[in-house]
């Protein structure tokens, strides 16, 4: 994933050529409403090279605001141009600690903050913060009326977590969920 835009690899190769470092040659492919954008990810697992293009063509800092956000760079809030920067960054191997973000979340004491785009084009911030070990409490406010929520995680060991959310407009929904890293 790539700024929490996941990305399904359709096809590649993974091979070895003398060594155990596996050499890619993934590609996965994303459609917004007005362009695809393939990615590329080749060469040694440890040193991956990171290819973006697009349908129509475009320059690659629109191809990255296209894949992550699904608007062009002229639509985008100063917030999403940093995190496009920060993921560029990243993937070019140059991020570092010091980033805008990370100064942004520090400054406020989040641990994660995020912008996020829906389909609709419509775009929300979400900040969220560990209170403990087991607990991640989240806010997030969109853009439009009634997109605000809170949402409380909790772990309860051996996988499981409880969740519950309330949203501005009233609502309110919990769950149990199970989850195993691997």
């Amino acid at each position: 994933s790539i700024l929490a835009k996941r990305l399904t690899f359709t096809e590649g190769p993974v091979g070895f050529s003398g060594s155990l470092v596996p050499y890619l040659n993934l590609t996965a492919t994303s459609t917004t409403s007005t362009t695809t954008v393939t990615i590329v990810v080749s060469g040694e697992a440890t040193n991956p090279n990171f290819n973006f293009s697009s349908v129509p063509a475009l320059p690659e800092d629109e191809v990255l605001a296209q894949l992550i956000f699904g608007r062009s760079m002229s639509n985008l809030s100063p917030l999403q141009i940093a995190q496009l920067a920060e993921a560029a960054a990243q993937l070019a191997g140059i991020g570092g600690s010091t980033s805008l973000l990370q100064n942004l979340r520090s400054a406020i004491g989040v641990d994660d903050l995020d912008v996020i785009t829906d389909e609709e084009g419509g775009t929300a911030v979400s900040a969220g913060k560990y209170l403990n070990d087991r607990t991640y409490v989240t806010i997030q406010k969109g853009d439009k009326p009634g997109s605000g929520k809170a949402a409380i995680d909790l772990d309860v060991g051996r996988g499981v977590k409880l969740r519950g959310e309330a949203t501005d407009a009233g609502e309110a929904k919990g769950g149990v969920f199970y989850e195993r890293e691997y």
